[in-house]
């Protein structure tokens, strides 16, 4: 019983962390970026989808690879780096890639299982990265290796996209490198949250 009530406090705790900080860093020009990036997913699904518009489709792509650079660049520069942004970046990053995999799952089969391994890959790391942020109270930004799967996989995505007619060999090859990429972001990001989540419980044993 006293644990379950300890539970509920924890809970009741994290969400009140949360909610203070999306109503602290929801209006920097970085999160506005953001934002804006996940805007951008749904005018790429009509482009692609309902408009067939290939062209206008991987311009969508290429704007929200650099509305994703500029929102780095700003956060560094003009010190606009937040607990939010260091989700909500990712997120906005995730979603636009299983968005635009989705749409060219029908073209491409190994689409599909690429679609798997991200999917699973970001709901491990977002139960882990709640977890943490439950015992520590730390938001973990993306590392270089998840910065560079974005890039690898960003870049694929706009090649699939705006050269329909690729050869099927060319496009497996691009789609086996963000494939990989993928998977090798999963295990480090797995090695570093389980290091931290080992070093939070070593603290707690210590006190």
């Amino acid at each position: 019983m006293d644990r379950q009530i300890d539970s509920g406090r924890d809970n009741l705790k994290l969400s009140e962390r949360i909610f203070g900080i999306i109503r602290r860093d929801w209006k920097t020009v970085p999160n506005m970026l953001s934002y804006f990036r996940l805007l951008l997913i749904p005018v790429f699904i009509v482009l692609y989808i309902c408009h067939k518009n290939y062209s206008a489709a991987a311009a969508i792509i290429l704007l929200s690879g650099l509305t994703d650079v500029a929102d780095g660049i700003i956060a560094r520069k003009f010190n606009m780096v937040s607990d939010l942004g260091k989700a909500l970046d990712p997120l906005a990053d995730k979603l636009t890639q299983l968005a635009i995999f989705i749409c060219l799952a029908g073209r491409y089969k190994l689409i599909i299982l690429f679609v798997c391994i991200l999917a699973i890959k970001e709901v491990v790391m977002m139960a882990m990265g709640m977890l943490i942020m439950k015992r520590t109270g730390q938001v973990n930004s993306a590392r270089w290796y998840g910065k560079m799967t974005t890039f690898v996989t960003e870049a694929t995505a706009l090649v699939l996209v705006f050269v329909p007619d690729i050869s099927s060999i060319i496009a497996d090859i691009l789609i086996l490198a963000s494939m990989t990429c993928a998977l090798f972001s999963f295990v480090m990001y797995l090695r570093r949250y389980i290091d931290i989540l080992n070093s939070a419980n070593g603290k707690k044993e210590g006190e």
